[in-house]
């Protein structure tokens, strides 16, 4: 189950652990995200396919910034959070999956959720922890769903390839509904500036 409280427990980690300065790269040239694959400090290693660990986002949400220093980890769902650059790393919102494993495809209206095989859940967070997500339509069928479509999914090893496509997620204790376009890939898990 996707929880907001996975991702406050990942920054308190991560506060925790110093202030994840380094030499990582970030590509801020493009104004397209933050890509950390050139890092070479103690954030970035050798990730599943021989090179650096890292991610690439070019995210847009109408209720969370998905774009910045990053945090990615597994912990019954693979999730991403994005926090401001320095000191206190403000939260600007997150992204997070829980799908069965070498899960690939569309993400379906989760109304189609039979109850009895794996959930196929998409969800994010607001900077103020609102979660929203697809689980959250309950009883009812978004007007405009949108689509997300998973290309790669190796969540133990922190590896997620996705492209959104307006998705419409609906908050879980109200009724705003935020949508989600771009694309998220990681190569690991780790934090990312």
């Amino acid at each position: 189950m996707v929880r907001s409280s996975s991702l406050a427990i990942a920054l308190l980690i991560v506060a925790c652990s110093g202030d994840g300065s380094g030499p990582d790269g970030v590509d801020g040239g493009s104004g397209s995200g933050t890509d950390a694959g050139s890092g070479s400090g103690s954030d970035a290693g050798s990730g599943p396919d021989g090179g650096s660990n890292g991610l690439t986002s070019t995210l847009t949400s109408s209720c969370a910034t998905l774009q910045g220093r990053a945090i990615v980890n597994y912990n019954s769902n693979l999730g991403i959070a994005f926090t401001e650059d320095d000191i206190p790393y403000t939260s600007l919102g997150s992204v997070s999956f829980e799908l069965p494993a070498g899960f690939s495809g569309n993400v379906p209206n989760p109304e189609a959720w039979d109850g009895s095989s794996p959930r196929k859940v998409v969800a994010m967070t607001t900077a103020s922890f609102q979660t929203h997500g697809n689980h959250c339509w309950l009883q009812t069928t978004p007007p405009s769903p949108g689509s997300v479509t998973i290309h790669e999914w190796r969540p133990n090893d922190g590896v997620v390839r996705a492209t959104f496509n307006a998705l419409a997620l609906k908050s879980c204790t109200g009724s705003t509904v935020c949508t989600i376009s771009g694309t998220i890939e990681t190569t690991g898990e780790g934090v990312f500036d």
